[in-house]
C-alpha cells in the first residue's frame, strides 16, 4: 500500500515547476534619526523590472517619496511592514500585504506623502510603465 501512494504521488510532483523564479534583491535603505531623507538611483531593464527598498518607519511619523525619471515614466508603490514578496510564473514580484493610501497597485504615484500607522520596514517597489528606465527615489521620513 504504501508503494502505491509513493508511485501515485509521482506525477503530481512531476508537475510542480523545476525551480521557482529567485526574487530580486531586496536593499534596506539607512534613514538616521528623523527628520532624515536618503536618495537612490537606479536603472530598471524593462516594465517586468522592479527596484524593491525596505525603508525603515516608525509609527506616527510622515515619509515623503519623490521619484523622478527621464520621461516620468517610473512610479512606485509602498506597502506596510510585514508584507509578503514571492515571484509569480511571468517572473515579476507579487506582494502579499497591504498597500499605503493612495501608493498602492492600482495608483502609480510619482509623489506621495503619508503617515506611517506601524513601526517597521516599509516596502516600496519602483517599475517602469513604458520600456526600461533610469530614476532617482528620494525618501524623506519626519516626526509630526
Amino acid at each position: 500500500m504504501n508503494r502505491r501512494f509513493l508511485l501515485g504521488a509521482l506525477p503530481i510532483l512531476a508537475a510542480a515547476p523545476a525551480s521557482a523564479q529567485p526574487l530580486p534583491a531586496i536593499r534596506t535603505l539607512s534613514i538616521s534619526a528623523a527628520p532624515a531623507s536618503t536618495t537612490v538611483t537606479g536603472t530598471l531593464a524593462n516594465t517586468r523590472a522592479r527596484g524593491l527598498y525596505y525603508v525603515p518607519g516608525r509609527e506616527g511619523e510622515t515619509m515623503n517619496v519623490m521619484v523622478a525619471s527621464p520621461g516620468n515614466n517610473v512610479v512606485f508603490q509602498i506597502w506596510e511592514p510585514g508584507t509578503l514578496v514571492r515571484m509569480n510564473a511571468e517572473g515579476t514580484p507579487v506582494l502579499d500585504g497591504k498597500p499605503m493610501h493612495d501608493a498602492g497597485p492600482t495608483d502609480e504615484p510619482a509623489a506621495w506623502v503619508g503617515a506611517l500607522p506601524r513601526t517597521g520596514p516599509y516596502l516600496l517597489m519602483a517599475y517602469s510603465r513604458r520600456d526600461a528606465a533610469s530614476f532617482t527615489l528620494t525618501i524623506t521620513v519626519a516626526s509630526q
